[in-house]
């Protein structure tokens, strides 16, 4: 919600310029960082509930505040919150998953929690814009606020059955990531997710108005001129619609005989070859087309990727294994827009397009290779 109704309303969040926009847009990323690793070791004491049920009333408060909030440093303290409420929301949203599901049906499951936030990101920007522009961002605020406070309910009667916290015995999330990281399938998972989270999640959607704007500065469709901001914003909401279908398929796919390997290195080098296409001078449509692909291989991707490292967690050290995942992921995408608008500033849009091109094939070519 905060992604298109900040921006235009700024001013009435007691914000002075649009470069503190940008920070507080970020920095609820970067809190997670150190935080993730924190809140794996938590989970080890606690029960999954009741880290979700903190997450969920966190995430109900800090909302609510939005409407209320003025001036840039009690924004940084709300967004931190809220970057607090999503770590223990997303981690715990992985132990459940993990334990709710077998070999034969995770990565449909995981797909399927991937969809469904993603169509509830969708909601929130439609409907929040659209009541912002109307009411004010206090009472959008408001009424999200009071919307998140309803899914306590849900924590209770779907998740009480989760009474035992982690295995006591086990060590703490920090001293146990050097031992995943001996495991050469975690570790080229956890290069792949930060490589892609950087290239596709961060450089590439990041930059995705920019680029619209670099190739086809005047876009003109069904007689109507439209802004790449528009258009890159168009694009994005067919993903998220696509999402709650498309995920939950491809994780599917992977559970049966193809395997998540092959679907791996399939859609990475899907996407090393839209990648490619994107300079290729062709009509705008079919040159729309080739980017929503790109977006919607991404999206496929995480489902896999997802899958792919819940199939290595088991035993002892699920919690760690997945924290440092956490932790690899939220970095690639951090970086990933800085990069991205940093290589645009030495070399231009080109060096984004065929350095992610070429980050993709070595993938493809590097799970295709590997035992």
């Amino acid at each position: 919600m905060l992604y298109v109704v900040l921006p235009t309303h700024w001013k009435e969040a007691g914000l002075t310029s649009l470069l503190e926009v940008g920070v507080l847009l970020s920095i609820n990323r970067f809190v997670r960082l150190p935080l993730n690793p924190l809140i794996g070791f938590l989970y080890k004491r606690i029960r999954l509930k009741n880290g979700i049920l903190f997450a969920v009333v966190l995430a109900g408060i800090t909302t609510t505040l939005y409407g209320y909030a003025k001036g840039v440093w009690l924004w940084i303290v709300l967004r931190s919150m809220w970057g607090l409420a999503w770590s223990f929301f997303k981690l715990g949203a992985y132990l459940s998953i993990l334990k709710l599901s077998t070999d034969r049906n995770r990565g449909e499951r995981m797909g399927t929690y991937n969809g469904m936030y993603r169509i509830g990101s969708l909601i929130g920007m439609l409907a929040g814009g659209v009541l912002a522009d109307i009411y004010g961002i206090r009472l959008v605020a408001t009424v999200f606020g009071i919307l998140a406070f309803l899914a306590v309910p849900c924590v209770f009667r779907y998740l009480s059955h989760f009474n035992e916290s982690e295995s006591p015995e086990t060590a703490a999330v920090i001293g146990e990531i050097d031992r995943p990281l001996m495991n050469r399938g975690l570790l080229g998972i956890f290069v792949t997710v930060f490589l892609v989270g950087m290239s596709l999640d961060g450089m590439v959607t990041a930059t995705l108005s920019h680029i619209i704007e670099v190739y086809y500065p005047n876009l003109v469709i069904a007689g109507m001129a439209l802004g790449a901001a528009t258009v890159a914003g168009s694009l994005q909401a067919v993903r998220w619609c696509l999402g709650p279908w498309l995920s939950p398929w491809i994780g599917k796919v992977t559970d049966g005989r193809v395997g998540r390997k092959r679907i791996l290195v399939m859609l990475l080098g899907l996407s090393s070859v839209f990648l490619g296409l994107v300079p290729v001078t062709m009509p705008i449509l079919m040159w729309l087309m080739v980017v929503l692909s790109i977006l919607l291989v991404a999206s496929m991707l995480v489902t896999v990727m997802d899958a792919f490292v819940s199939d290595l967690a088991e035993g002892s050290s699920k919690i760690a294994i997945m924290t440092f995942y956490t932790v690899v992921m939220d970095t690639g995408a951090a970086l990933g827009p800085f990069l991205g608008y940093a290589a645009e500033r030495l070399a231009g849009v080109s060096m984004i397009i065929w350095g992610t091109t070429g980050i993709m094939a070595i993938l493809a070519v590097g799970w295709y290779q590997a035992k």
